[in-house]
């Protein structure tokens, strides 16, 4: 495939202005599209979202509040970005992922950037559209990823903190990689502890312990450790760390105490690391079988990309300039975040999410090195790499058009099968991949063609997240959460004075948050009866209960009388005495 970029090449301005609006537009349909137009999902979500109603509502901006206790699982800093957007917006679910969106949309701008200027591993390209090619790929791949699009447009700290790690990271990067520019360098070494700062407010001290072992170990491997230690000026950096980190940790210590130290840090951060909490275990290979997940298709090409990079080359690596040296310092941020969280003894999906930023330069580093070869490397094991992502492509194709029949039945949304067949989205679906399978056979039937295979990829996803992603988000939140937003709704106009709220035989956090009152889970009769016992006052002897129509009819409280309050589709809301459920 040749194209004419002579005239292109000769104005960088053009190229910018082509490279904001392009980038601009993909973040729009990723991130922003339709952004608040369905509920806040249960459970993480609604819980997070709801604290940070709480901070605004009663202006206590040091101790998390959630139904009516503390909540320290995580610092007050990832909610101070919640809270002021609803400050500035409104209270709205928009207004709540807002800060997320623009999070991950600045890491997508940010990899561009830095591979603009640092998209090679040798030597840099004499022609400077390779170095441009190389970074729209790599932020096409960043922000077409699906799981940065999934965690991008949730009220959640998992993308808040990736964020926070990945722009510190890279600002650090582009400070030691331009040791010619002191003002430039200035600059990304005093920003990078305010990101380190907002990581660690955000999460936890996990927001500076994983780019402390990235960078070090990189370090250590290039031999420049204590040269790069002096230059970004330590007692600078720590203090600069320090004064904006300390003064919620003191404030919380301080109003808190004994909660804050037993909840934070022991549970939240310590027994996270050391045992299982919450019911989240995991084997050590989970976040090999996740991390090739959120990837798909990218990473059947890491092993080549690895090989690429020549890591283990560790003289020459030594000896090269450090503008050259991009890919192998995310691959010890990858390496290093990977075996952390994999020695972790807690797992959840979201935790990997930080290596992402990683992965994907390290990709694009490998397929700028394709555009720029006159004959494919590892010629065989690439065509074979390309036929495995044609398989993949067509298989996430065949899979659309046939998405109906492999739903199985969920008596929390019965006609999502029925509406999700109506609404054609299959039928969309499987020609936004098709078109990818079709752009893939085209581009391996000329081996000069296969270095643009990478094309076939982002086209198959831009066109999902474009025609496919729209109108399937609101459809699923119209057949599994708007029933029960509408019974939390029904709460909260219900409700008598010191009347207490239960939800019984399961867990959806967002009931808090529409029915705007304190509740209480509960997951069978006898744990319902014990709660109702330690909860029961004199004010009020009647009690809102929200159930499953067939958890209802299965149990013994079928038999009491209740008043049906109202109904939306598998949920009921009731009203009925204490003495009933006490007796």
């Amino acid at each position: 495939m040749q194209i004419d970029w002579k005239s292109l090449s000769k104005s960088p301005d053009k190229l910018w202005i082509i490279s904001l609006v392009s980038l601009s537009l993909i973040c729009g349909v990723a991130f922003f599209w339709n952004l608040g137009n369905i509920g806040l999902i249960d459970k993480t979500e609604a819980l997070y979202v709801e604290v940070a109603r709480q901070m605004v509502l009663t202006n206590n901006w040091v101790s998390p509040h959630w139904n009516g206790t503390y909540f320290y699982s995580y610092p007050a800093g990832g909610y101070w970005f919640l809270a002021l957007s609803f400050k500035l917006f409104g209270m709205s679910e928009f207004a709540a992922r807002l800060p997320v969106a623009l999070s991950a949309t600045a890491v997508v701008f940010m990899v561009f950037y830095t591979l603009l200027h640092f998209g090679y591993i040798h030597n840099k390209p004499q022609n400077c559209l390779y170095l441009w090619l190389t970074a729209w790929i790599g932020g096409g791949i960043m922000a077409l990823n699906p799981a940065w699009i999934a965690w991008g447009r949730v009220a959640v700290s998992d993308m808040l903190l990736s964020s926070s790690i990945a722009l510190a990271m890279l600002i650090f990067f582009v400070g030691y990689g331009q040791p010619h520019k002191p003002k430039l360098q200035r600059v990304c070494y005093s920003t990078f502890p305010i990101l380190l700062s907002i990581a660690v407010l955000v999460k936890g001290p996990i927001g500076v312990i994983l780019p402390v072992l990235g960078i070090g170990s990189f370090l250590l491997y290039v031999g420049k450790f204590w040269e790069i230690f002096w230059e970004i000026k330590p007692f600078r950096t720590i203090a600069i760390f320090l004064g904006l980190t300390l003064p919620w940790y003191i404030a919380a210590i301080i109003m808190d105490g004994e909660i804050f130290v037993n909840e934070f840090l022991a549970v939240s951060n310590f027994k996270r690391f050391t045992t299982v909490v919450f019911d989240h275990p995991g084997p050590w290979y989970y976040y090999i079988i996740w991390g090739a997940v959120f990837m798909v298709p990218w990473v059947i090409y890491f092993p080549l990309a690895l090989v690429n990079l020549s890591c283990w080359r560790w003289q020459k690596v030594r000896q090269s300039a450090r503008e050259t040296q991009l890919g192998l310092y995310c691959f010890c941020w990858f390496i290093t975040t990977f075996i952390f969280f994999s020695a972790a003894a807690t797992k959840l999906q979201g935790y990997i999410l930080p290596v992402a930023p990683a992965v994907v330069i390290i990709l694009a580093l490998f397929w700028g090195q394709k555009l720029q070869e006159s004959s494919p490397k590892y010629e065989k094991l690439f065509l074979v790499s390309a036929m495995l992502n044609l398989i993949i492509l067509l298989a996430l194709s065949i899979a659309s058009a046939i998405s109906v029949s492999l739903i199985g039945e969920d008596t929390s949304a019965p006609t999502f099968a029925e509406n999700l067949g109506k609404s054609g989205i299959p039928i969309i679906s499987a020609i936004s991949w098709g078109l990818g399978v079709i752009i893939a056979i085209i581009l391996l039937l000329k081996k000069r063609l296969w270095r643009w295979f990478w094309s076939a990829n982002l086209v198959g996803f831009f066109t999902f997240a474009t025609f496919v992603f729209p109108p399937l988000i609101p459809l699923l939140d119209t057949e599994r959460q708007q029933s029960f937003r509408e019974i939390s709704l029904e709460v909260k106009q219900q409700i008598l004075p010191e009347e207490e709220v239960f939800l019984i035989g399961f867990t959806r956090y967002s009931i808090v948050y529409y029915g705007d009152t304190s509740v209480n889970f509960v997951h069978g009769i006898e744990d319902f009866k014990a709660k109702l016992n330690e909860v029961n006052n004199q004010e009020n002897d009647t009690i809102l209960l929200v159930i499953e129509s067939k958890y209802l009819e299965d149990s013994e409280l079928k038999d009491i009388d209740y008043d049906l309050l109202a109904e939306k589709q598998a949920f009921k809301l009731i009203r009925i005495k204490s003495e009933a459920i006490i007796n």
